[in-house]
């Protein structure tokens, strides 16, 4: 039995489909690789960089967190956090800020220093990705101007 020409172009449109949403997906894999790598050379380890990005975005957006709010933000024992936000405190990454009994924790004039610098690097990185966009014109797969 031959398939209809309805069902032909129906299986064409998903294969489309699929394709695009793997290179979307590639790009997409691409570019958080790059943060990454950004982001561990500037604040050290994978641990680290989550601590700093978690606490870095906090601030910005008006969430502050204690050890023990981070601890629990990021499913991460409290005895963890609290080594490493010590060693991210010696090498002027964080601060700890004084209200009242609480302690929170913010960036440091060095991490804000160095995020400013890099945020040219990731804007470089997000217009890579998306200046050679695919588009689909007939059968056929082409960047776009």
């Amino acid at each position: 039995m031959e398939k209809s020409a309805v069902l032909v172009r129906m299986e064409m449109c998903m294969g489309h489909e699929n394709r695009i949403r793997q290179i979307v997906q590639a790009q997409i894999i691409e570019c958080l690789n790059r943060f990454y790598a950004m982001e561990t050379g500037m604040w050290g380890g994978p641990l680290d960089a989550l601590i700093v990005r978690t606490v870095v975005i906090g601030k910005v957006e008006g969430r502050l967190y204690d050890l023990s709010a981070l601890s629990n933000t990021l499913g991460i024992p409290v005895a963890t956090v609290h080594r490493r936000v010590s060693q991210l405190e010696q090498a002027g990454l964080l601060t700890r800020e004084r209200d009242g009994r609480s302690a929170y924790l913010a960036p440091t004039e060095k991490t804000c220093t160095r995020l400013d610098k890099s945020f040219d690097e990731m804007i470089a990185t997000l217009e890579r990705l998306y200046r050679g966009k695919r588009v689909l014109s007939g059968d056929h797969m082409k960047n776009s101007p």
